[in-house]
Order: C-alpha cells, then structure tokens, then sequence
C-alpha cells in the first residue's frame, strides 16, 4: 500500500539569509514559484500528481521484444565518458584530500570503480552558484573558503580560492576538468585572472573546457546584483556578455584556434516556471544572435533537479516516476534536436544534476534505493535521446551526494545509496571504445522502463527498472512484474545482475547491493563481492525468457 501522498510544498522564508541570499547553496526562488512553495511540476500536474506514477494493472505478462539489429531511432554511440563528476566549488577540497592533505583515496576508489567500467576518464567540473560570485585571492593558503562540511553551507558572495585549489587536480591526473569562471561579476579581470591560473598550474592539455557563468538565467542571486554583478540576463544581453568574456580570456590565454567553451550552463526550472526549461536562453536564439560566430562554443549545458524538495512520504512520486523523468528531459530535446541538424559537432550535455533541490540533506528521500533507481531512469532515458554526457553534482551538505568523502559534524564517512546506480549505468554502457548505442522499449507496464544496449548491430544488454514503490511492510511478499522478453534466435543465454535491498524503496546505501556487490568506508571504496548472491542466469527456450521484476527494483541482462 503506498503512503498517503499529501505534501505540496515548502514555505520559502527558511531558505533564506537575513540578507536575502540563498543559504542552502545559491538555489534562488525564481527557479520557478518561489523555490519551493508550490510542488515539482507544470500546473496542468498539479504540482507533483504526475499521471501514471502507481504503474499499471500487471495481469498477465507483458511483452518486451528487443529488436535484432540497431533500430534506427537507437541513440548516437555513448561515451565513455558519460558518467562524469560535478563538485560545488568548496567542497572540491574534502571530495579530493583528507584533512590530512593526503589523496583521498575513498574518493579516488569509487570513482575509478565507475569508470574503469566503460574505459572513460573523469571529466570533472567544480563550480556553481558559489564559484560564481566568488574571488581569487593569490595569497590565501587553503584551497577554498569557506571549508565545506556537512552543517556548513556555501557563502554566496564570499566564498574563494587560492593557489592550492588548481592543484588538486595532481591528485587525480586521469581527470580533465571543466574550467567554470565567474561572469556574475561585471568586472571581466576577475574571470580571466581564473582562466590563467587554472590554466597554469593545471595545464591546457587537461582542461576539458571553460565554463563562463553559472545559470546566468537566474541572475541576479538574492541581492548580488549591479553595479557590481550581472542584471537580469536576456537572450541579447546574454550573448553579449558571454562573447566578451570569451574573448578576453582567448587573448589573456593565447588559446589555441579551436573551441574552449562551455556555454549557457541554465538552471533547473520547477514548479509552476518548469516550462521555461524550454525557452529560457533559448539556444537556436542565441546562436542567431552570433554566440558562436568565431566557432568558439565546444559543447552546450544546462542543469537538472528532479523536484524542488521532498519528504520520506514523497519518495513514490516525486523520484520514482518515469512520467516525470521523461516529461521533463523532454523539454531538452529542441535543444538537442538543433545542435544534431544545425551543429552536429556541438553535444549538449547536463553539466549539474541532482535529485532534488532540498534546503539541507533529507537522506530518506534523497538518499534512498527509489532515488538510486531514479538515478538509473534519468541517465538511461537522457542518453536515449542522445544527451551526450551528465556531471553529478556532489556538495558536502545536499543529501543526494553519492559517498560523504570524509567524516563532518556527526556524520561519519560513507557511500549512499545514490553510488549504486552508477556501475550499473557504467556496465550498460559497457567498455568498448565508445560503440555502445541505446533505446527505449515498450513494456507495456506504467513505471516499468526498458532500454536496450546495441555494440556491432547487435543487442548485448537489455536495463528494466521497475519504479513502482515497495518498502518492507507494505506487504508479506514483495510484488514482481512479469515480462516476456523475445530475443533474437543467436542469443542462448541471459546473465542477470540485479539492484535492490530486501528493505525496499526507502533502504539506505548500507542495504543495499548491485550484482551482488557493496562498496563501503570499511572497503576504502572498493568493491566487495558476494555480500548478496542473487544475481542468475536464464536459459532462452523458443526465442523468449520469462523476467520478473520485483517492485523497487531494477535488472541488467547481459545476452550471449
């Protein structure tokens, strides 16, 4: 039985400062409806009562038919490095080094145990809304300021960097880095004097691109706004202060003749504003309007929050909703559709996401096996419509973090349950040099989602993430749906790993396991093998299998 969905918002005056900034991060009310005053969705919702997020009547089995060869409606092939990282610019520090200064090498593990799955490297971007309202000070010791912990949260306006905090980047030297410079500031110097230190003691050759301003369709923030910063922005005055940025950076750097620069970098738009995900900085706009005249642009981004914010009660519809994944990232797909005609080497990628956007961490809505499962919809479905590469946003403070890098107030060290959906993302994917193409399949069950992974013209991985919420308790035994999957006549054999916790949608990290695996503080972020054995085969008879999906759960199939 589900909970009684009844929550429809929160009241705006505790996220702010007595001076009006955001002190939950730069998260400012007119994203949409006051920030969180008035639910997750478009109107025509009613906030977050999104239609279809109960699943439908499962009756008999449904019939998944995974096509033989790659559909023609299959995504571009994906890239290693799809999974990539986003740390808001304090909290880079503790995510990368102990309080020791050492290499922090619980961070270094997990992520490594990503991506040595696909062959990709870590492109990494720090930054936010604090980065860009923030300075540069040459003589300052620590790498930023303020120190970022769990019960700290970020200074809009005063937070800085020194020296140190470029070389945190010889900690991991795998990774390249989105540079982001701040263009809130009227003053042009300030973000060149970032291009020119960033480039100099981490070097070009890993800086994967410059990244001026932060969700500038936002300014200003609180009340940081002229003479000193940025106005309200439109898509003339956006255009025009992004190319003279750009500009000076290119002559204070001497940048080589190519594209450096990342562009538009928009917010998340919820509640009643979610609409103006669609039209704000509007890219074919821009583009008219001579944004890359001097072909400077080299990819194009924007930010991505789920919903506004979130109790335990909420989790069923507000993360564990397919309707509202796809309505959403929908929105993007003009965007995507004009590059893929009209610039075909420009990809347009979610350079900033989480799961929602709380004031302070709700780990039992955030940090939970439902929003992990969120967290596997969301990247499937955005690479099915060909988003090139997403940036997981990781704060010491928010609640959707995947691991806590060091221990802060009263929290000790740990990986969340958000980690888990990441190696399995990364072995749909799969290490093959960048062939794997992806597809949504029809299942015929509401919240029930399938995607296809296709290498050489063949199905080699089939996803099925069963959204419908179940916690332990809800019933004696956990409801499964049954699908029939038909596959091509070679295939003879399914392997079968599986995401879940016997606890259900609201289990945290420490319960839960994918193929079988757990990653820990105990473990140094390593994988441990065999804490669950349910991952099994399935022999194919007639072409088809018979797959049960359990509630709140999801199944990567590997086909031989």
């Amino acid at each position: 039985m589900h909970p009684p969905w009844s929550r429809q918002g929160w009241d705006t005056q505790s996220t702010f400062w007595s001076g009006g900034r955001p002190n939950h991060g730069g998260y400012p009310s007119d994203r949409g409806n006051g920030g969180y005053s008035r639910g997750w969705g478009n109107d025509d919702f009613h906030g977050w009562q999104w239609p279809g997020h109960h699943g439908g009547s499962h009756g008999g089995a449904s019939q998944v038919v995974v096509p033989s060869s790659t559909p023609s409606n299959a995504c571009p092939p994906v890239d290693p490095d799809f999974i990539g990282f986003a740390f808001e610019e304090a909290s880079l520090t503790p995510y990368l080094q102990t309080r020791d200064g050492d290499p922090n090498q619980f961070s270094l593990n997990l992520m490594r145990a990503i991506l040595s799955r696909t062959g990709g490297k870590p492109i990494i971007r720090p930054g936010g809304t604090s980065a860009d309202y923030g300075r540069y000070i040459p003589l300052q010791v620590e790498p930023a300021l303020p120190i970022a912990e769990v019960y700290t949260y970020q200074d809009i306006g005063g937070t800085s960097i020194g020296p140190a905090y470029w070389d945190l980047a010889d900690i991991i030297p795998e990774a390249v880095w989105i540079i982001q410079l701040p263009m809130a500031h009227t003053n042009v110097s300030e973000s060149v004097l970032w291009a020119k230190t960033a480039a100099d003691r981490i070097g070009l050759d890993r800086i994967q691109a410059f990244e001026p301003g932060n969700e500038p369709d936002l300014y200003p923030v609180g009340d940081l706004g002229p003479p000193d910063y940025q106005g309200r922005m439109t898509n003339e005055t956006y255009t025009g202060n992004y190319t003279m940025y750009v500009e000076a950076i290119k002559e204070a750097l001497d940048l080589p003749d190519e594209p450096w620069f990342q562009a538009f970098d928009t917010a998340a738009h919820l509640g009643d504003d979610v609409l103006a995900t669609g039209y704000i900085l509007d890219v074919e706009t821009n583009f008219d309007l001579g944004i890359n005249v001097d072909n400077n642009i080299k990819q194009i981004a924007s930010h991505y929050y789920q919903t506004n914010g979130g109790e335990y009660e909420d989790l069923g519809p507000g993360l564990m909703n397919h309707t509202a994944i796809a309505f959403r990232l929908d929105l993007l797909r003009k965007f995507i559709d004009y590059l893929r005609e009209n610039h075909p080497s420009i990809p347009y990628i979610i350079s900033e996401v989480g799961n929602s956007l709380n004031p302070t961490h709700t780990y039992d809505y955030q940090a939970t096996l439902g929003s992990a499962l969120w967290q596997v919809d969301f990247q499937l479905y955005a690479m099915s419509i060909g988003i090139a590469r997403i940036n997981w946003q990781q704060i010491m403070h928010s609640g959707y973090d995947m691991w806590l890098p060091i221990a802060s107030g009263d929290f000790s060290r740990r990986v969340y349950s958000n980690f888990y959906a990441m190696p399995f993302v990364a072995d749909f994917i799969g290490n093959n040099g960048g062939q794997t193409q992806a597809v949504q399949l029809d299942t015929g069950v509401e919240n029930v989602i399938a995607y296809a992974a296709f290498v050489d013209d063949k199905p080699v991985r089939l996803a099925v993430v069963n959204l419908d919420f179940w916690d332990k308790g809800d019933s004696y035994r956990r409801p499964a749906t049954k699908l029939t999957i038909r596959l091509s006549e070679w295939i003879t054999k399914v392997d079968v790993d599986v995401l879940t916790s016997p606890e259900g949608a609201h289990a945290s990290g420490d319960g839960m396991t994918y193929a079988g695996s757990q990653w820990t503080s105990e473990s140094e972020g390593t994988e441990v093998k065999g804490v669950r054995d349910d991952s099994y085969s399935l022999k194919v008879r007639h072409g088809k299998i018979s797959l049960s999906v359990e509630k709140s759960s999801a199944v990567l199939l590997h086909l031989s």
